[in-house]
C-alpha cells in the first residue's frame, strides 16, 4: 500500500474509532470528558502520532473557519508535496486534500470539494443540498511552536469555536455517519438523510450504545 493510501486508510479508521465530541466544553457532559477523540486539536493529534508511528511525516496546520484561526488540521509531506487532512471538523472528510490538485468528492449523501487560489485552498461541504464554505488555509509550512502554542491556549483566550453551540458527537458507523448536534441525532447515508429529535444529557450513554454501538465511558465498542 502506497504512503497515502495509508494515510487515507488510517484517516477512516480515526472517523471510525475515535469520535468528534465536546463534552470536556461543556459543564453538563464533563463526567464524559474520558471519552476517547475530541474536538479538531486531540483529533488531529492523535491523527499525526498515529502517521509518524507508520513512519510518515506530518505535522500541525492551522486552518480558518468563519474567518479565524481556530480549527486545526494535519499536514502530510510527500514527495515533495503537501497533503491536508481534517479528521477534526466533526463531518467526514475522509480525503486528503493535496496542495497542487482540487478534489471533489461525495460521501454519505454529502459532498466535499476543494478550491486552490494562489497559496489559499478553500474546502467547500455540501449537504441537504446546501453548501458552505467549511474552511480555508494557507497551503505553506507552518511553524510548529506558533501552532502549538496556539493549542495550548485555545481555551483561555477567550476564543469562540463552532462546538460551542451544543451538544456534539459524531463518527461513522458501519456505512451512515452519525452526527449528534444539541438534541438532534442527524444519520447520513448514500440513500438517505434523517433526523431524531431524541437527545438528552441523561439518554446520551445509552442512546451512543444504541446507534454508534460505542461506550463513552469505558471507550470501546459494544457490538
Amino acid at each position: 500500500m502506497k504512503i497515502l493510501e495509508i494515510a487515507e486508510s488510517i484517516l477512516m479508521e480515526k472517523f471510525r474509532t475515535e469520535p468528534f465530541h465536546n463534552f470536556r466544553r461543556l459543564k453538563e457532559t464533563e463526567i464524559f470528558s474520558s471519552c476517547a477523540g475530541g474536538t479538531c486539536s486531540d483529533k488531529t493529534r492523535s491523527y499525526i502520532n498515529t502517521l509518524n508511528e507508520k513512519g510518515i511525516k506530518a505535522n500541525l496546520h492551522t486552518a480558518l473557519i468563519d474567518n479565524k484561526f481556530n480549527h486545526q488540521i494535519a499536514r502530510i509531506e510527500f514527495e515533495g508535496h503537501s497533503y491536508f487532512a481534517d479528521v477534526g471538523n466533526g463531518w467526514p472528510s475522509i480525503h486528503l486534500y493535496p496542495e497542487n490538485k482540487e478534489v471533489d468528492y461525495e460521501c454519505y449523501g454529502m459532498r466535499f470539494r476543494s478550491e486552490i487560489h494562489d497559496d489559499t485552498i478553500k474546502v467547500y461541504h455540501t449537504r441537504n443540498n446546501k453548501e458552505n464554505l467549511q474552511m480555508e488555509f494557507n497551503r505553506l509550512p507552518q511553524s510548529q511552536r506558533t501552532v502549538k502554542e496556539n493549542i495550548n491556549q485555545r481555551f483561555i483566550n477567550n476564543i469562540n469555536y463552532p462546538f460551542d453551540r451544543g451538544l456534539r458527537f459524531s463518527m461513522v458507523v458501519e456505512d451512515r455517519f452519525l452526527f449528534i448536534r444539541n438534541n438532534e441525532l442527524q444519520i447520513y447515508s448514500d440513500k438517505k438523510w434523517s433526523s431524531l429529535d431524541i437527545v438528552t444529557v441523561d439518554n446520551l450513554p445509552d442512546l451512543i450504545k444504541e446507534y454508534y454501538y460505542f461506550n463513552i465511558v469505558s471507550n470501546n465498542y459494544t457490538k
